[in-house]
């Protein structure tokens, strides 16, 4: 079996599995489900066992950085006898293809049966070798499912690309941003803009923010976790305060940010996640922040979105987040 390994796993990317023929003969319907859904059509078998166990550890563990358990994706299984038309709209799908004479393959395939859907299918020899395809090939995976996601929230985000928002931060800040006019300028200097959207969703708040400051670039280790945090709380603990006398937005010290390096149309971004609360306050949440140098002003850019919602998990907000965060130009 550890033979089957030796053998590179082949990753293929195709618009479709459909001829170009019949793509123009017909059009697709929307994609459907809840952003974050993942179905995925295994045969009962194979997901009750190893192949299942392997793709619940990579798509249905814990999310980084939020401040309550919540799976990175949610998990709809059914089995390929049950997969029926209703089905073929989900917009992410994981199908496992367990053949015996088959090699190891990867397909990944967008607008199959839907528009703007990705299908990722998984073709093993057995089950116990797609349990390991799965493994290997976890950061892969969940890239790809990710940045779908991302994709689909910026389509909708580029209708505010002439927004007052973005135009006044191409103004003020030469960058862009498509943001909507239902966030609203709650503070700003000549380096900082701190913007709000609030929302009551059945009489429970939701807030979104959008912080965005710039500084002198030094050096490379202006990006070292420790520095980043604390620039972060030192525009906060500035401008971002609460309705409370005194208090103001921190970053939980108890709670290092996870930091990883991620590539936006060739340029590199340094990511934060994070946990804030409001210092002599009750507010808190999570934070994704993302930090760059833009080399023609010789300034960091740091752009940070914020969730506040007690009452609501908080991946997708935190997504809308990150999706607005990633139109940026400069």
């Amino acid at each position: 079996m550890k033979g089957f390994f030796k053998i590179a796993v082949l990753i293929v990317a195709a618009v479709s599995l459909w001829s170009c023929e019949e793509i123009n003969e017909r059009v697709l319907p929307h994609c459907t489900g809840r952003s974050g859904d993942l179905l995925i059509v295994a045969d009962t078998a194979y997901y009750n066992n190893a192949t299942g166990d392997a793709i619940k550890q990579v798509f249905a563990q814990q999310q980084v950085g939020l401040p309550q358990r919540e799976a990175s994706f949610d998990l709809i299984h059914v089995p390929h006898r049950a997969f029926s038309r209703i089905f073929h709209t989900t917009r992410n799908i994981v199908m496992v293809n367990i053949e015996p004479e088959s090699k190891i393959k990867l397909t990944v395939t967008k607008n199959v049966w839907a528009d703007k859907q990705l299908v990722i299918t998984i073709t093993a020899p057995s089950g116990s070798v797609a349990a390991e395809t799965v493994a290997k090939n976890e950061e892969v995976l969940l890239n790809y499912f990710n940045d779908k996601e991302i994709e689909r929230l910026q389509e909708h985000d580029r209708l505010n690309s002439n927004s007052k928002n973005a135009q006044h931060l191409r103004e003020n800040f030469k960058l862009g941003l498509n943001i909507d006019e239902l966030y609203v300028v709650a503070e700003e200097a000549e380096d900082f803009i701190w913007l709000r959207k609030e929302t009551d969703i059945g009489g429970h708040p939701l807030s979104q923010g959008i912080l965005i400051y710039t500084y002198p670039y030094i050096s490379d280790s202006t990006f070292d976790v420790g520095e980043l945090v604390k620039k972060r709380n030192y525009y906060t603990e500035k401008y971002v305060h609460g309705k409370n006398e005194g208090s103001y937005m921190l970053s939980y010290e108890e709670y290092v940010p996870n930091q990883k390096e991620v590539s936006l149309t060739g340029v590199y971004l340094n990511e934060l996640r994070g946990l804030w609360h409001m210092k002599k306050g009750f507010m808190g949440g999570p934070f994704v922040n993302y930090s760059m140098v833009d080399e023609k002003r010789n300034r960091v850019i740091c752009v940070d979105g914020y969730v506040y919602g007690p009452k609501f998990d908080k991946r997708e907000y935190l997504r809308e987040q990150e999706a607005l965060i990633k139109s940026i130009t400069y």
